[in-house]
């Protein structure tokens, strides 16, 4: 199963929590794009089903230095224990209105080919080319159509596939999500499945 990724805030040279402290999971390039969330009165902010990856925790608020810590999910929980000092300054993991809204926009596969189009494939393994509206940090393929069985897996243009033993026409199927989590709520937005099809010989 996915992990749980809890990250408790401080105030530096103290043992007081703060509260509303802004917390971002991304990369370097998207701070927030694994979920952003702000500290409860103890300090914590969770997030859950977060993809296997390294990924870069940014705290800050107002008043306070900001934070950056680097780690890499594994399917363990964790806790990630980051203090503050008093001050400014430091890259900023704002949370605002405009990216609550954002989160819930529309998501979905504007384009889905197996090997770029190919119609014939010798080989089981596939790439699945993929381009999407909004944004999608997980996505997850399968040859049945209600998806049983298919693990939601860190989001790719085009990630592999192994399609299942034997010769002929073989679908896939292939869906996206997005999972962020705004003042501790876990939003998830789902895009509707698309498909693809090629023959195996």
């Amino acid at each position: 199963g996915a992990a749980e990724l809890r990250v408790r805030v401080f105030e530096r040279g103290g043992n007081v929590p703060l509260e509303g402290v802004s917390v971002c999971l991304g990369t370097q390039a998207r701070l927030d794009q694994f979920g952003a969330s702000r500290t409860d009165d103890e300090g914590y902010a969770v997030f859950s089903e977060l993809p296997q990856a390294q990924i870069i925790v940014t705290a800050s608020r107002d008043g306070y230095k900001s934070e950056q810590e680097s780690l890499v999910t594994s399917n363990l929980n964790r806790l990630l224990v980051l203090s503050l000092s008093a001050g400014g300054g430091g890259v900023d993991c704002r949370i605002d209105s405009a990216s609550v809204e954002l989160s819930a926009a529309g998501l979905a596969v504007r384009r889905f080919t197996i090997n770029k189009g190919q119609k014939v494939t010798d080989s089981r393994t596939v790439s699945l080319h993929n381009s999407v509206t909004g944004t999608a940090t997980q996505y997850r393929a399968s040859e049945r159509r209600d998806m049983q069985g298919a693990e939601w897996q860190y989001y790719s243009a085009a990630p592999e596939f192994t399609l299942s033993e034997g010769t002929g026409l073989k679908r896939v199927y292939l869906q996206v999500r997005r999972h962020s989590t705004v003042n501790g709520a876990t939003l998830e937005t789902v895009s509707p499945v698309v498909q693809d099809s090629i023959t195996l010989r």
